[in-house]
């Protein structure tokens, strides 16, 4: 693990939404944001969304509504919060829980997600670190599965392999292998004898729960 470059911890803090920085700078815990926002940020992409991880259910819920103006704009999953009155939406993530960034970033799937900013209450800096391998992937584009050991929804595995080589990226055969190999070791547990249509219900039904709306293009 390495730390951020400077330039790029400031390219993403100038980004974060006012509200949410007060908020990320004056909390007793700390918040932290992770993941595809930080990658968009350093080369320059459409950021989709800001997922940040700030503890369980209750935490994030507490977070949501000092963050939002509206309950009604207040949207929850079996995953996260969302708050649709930011642009681009803010995500506060509840279904997993980390002890500390360390965890957090061991969590993500490939490297080029593998990255976290938060505020540091003790030196009072923004301080962010990410994989050893993140800035030579990213700038190979180059798609490294991890093979993160978590509750996964291996369906969004597949959907960000898919979204991504849409960009430009590229992945080895190995890394294509795994995460079909983990999507199709749970059709496996879940089919039972199953005939072809309901291997694809099932496999639909893993895709959808990750983005309902998801559209590959």
């Amino acid at each position: 693990m390495q730390e951020l470059n400077f330039y790029d911890i400031c390219k993403c803090t100038s980004k974060i939404p006012k509200k949410l920085k007060t908020l990320m700078i004056e909390s007793d815990f700390p918040i932290y944001i992770a993941g595809g926002f930080i990658r968009s940020i350093i080369v320059g992409d459409t950021v989709n969304d800001i997922d940040i991880f700030a503890g369980n259910h209750t935490v994030s819920q507490s977070l949501a509504y000092q963050l939002s103006t509206k309950t009604y704009n207040i949207s929850e999953t079996n995953n996260a919060f969302t708050l649709l009155d930011f642009k681009p939406p803010i995500q506060l993530i509840h279904r997993w829980t980390f002890k500390n960034y360390i965890e957090l970033i061991d969590s993500f799937d490939f490297t080029i997600c593998k990255a976290v900013i938060f505020y540091d209450k003790k030196t009072k800096k923004w301080k962010g670190f990410c994989d050893d391998n993140f800035y030579s992937d990213l700038a190979a584009k180059r798609l490294i599965y991890c093979n993160p050991i978590r509750d996964e929804e291996v369906g969004g595995s597949t959907l960000r392999l898919l979204k991504y080589y849409r960009k430009g990226f590229n992945a080895p055969l190995s890394s294509i292998a795994t995460v079909l190999g983990r999507l199709l070791f749970k059709v496996h547990t879940e089919r039972d004898n199953s005939t072809e249509i309901e291997l694809v219900i099932i496999i639909r039904g893993l895709l959808i729960e990750v983005d309902p709306n998801a559209i590959v293009e």
